[in-house]
């Protein structure tokens, strides 16, 4: 008798499932995450790594390049390492997940880049939230 009762239900449920408004297969597309910075993200000791990376990542730029969707960062490798480039990505992820990050390390000029990208609104947020950017960045009005 379980199974009489059962069988209808089970046929009902993928039907239901793919009539998902939120989209076509019934997969539910996760909203983009704000653009604001989760300090609560870090613990103790990754907020201190966070500061003392970023403290070395910023005066290390030597120069940008604009992209639509973000900025290209090239960075004294005298000044940062690699490894350090990679451990500042990783903390920033977790701060602020709507970045992607790309490093470059160039072959026989040993230039490095590391590009800080997304959709639309990241280009603005980095020439706003990155003030130790602020120089280094094409001049903005970002009063409006």
């Amino acid at each position: 008798m379980t199974s009489k009762f059962l069988a209808p239900m089970l046929a009902i449920i993928p039907a239901c499932i793919c009539q998902s408004p939120s989209h076509p297969q019934g997969m539910v597309i996760p909203k983009p995450a704000a653009f604001a910075c989760n300090l609560k993200a870090f613990t103790t000791q990754e907020r201190a790594q966070y500061r003392k990376l970023s403290d070395r990542l910023m005066p290390a730029v030597l120069s940008e390049r604009e992209k639509n969707d973000g900025y290209a960062l090239e960075l004294n490798t005298r000044s940062i390492s690699v490894v350090e480039v990679a451990q500042w990505i990783e903390l920033e992820r977790k701060c602020c997940p709507f970045f992607s990050f790309q490093l470059d390390l160039r072959g026989e000029d040993g230039a490095l880049w590391l590009s800080l990208t997304g959709r639309e609104g990241v280009k603005q947020f980095i020439e706003v939230d990155f003030t130790g950017l602020r120089d280094k960045l094409p001049h903005r009005d970002t009063t409006r």
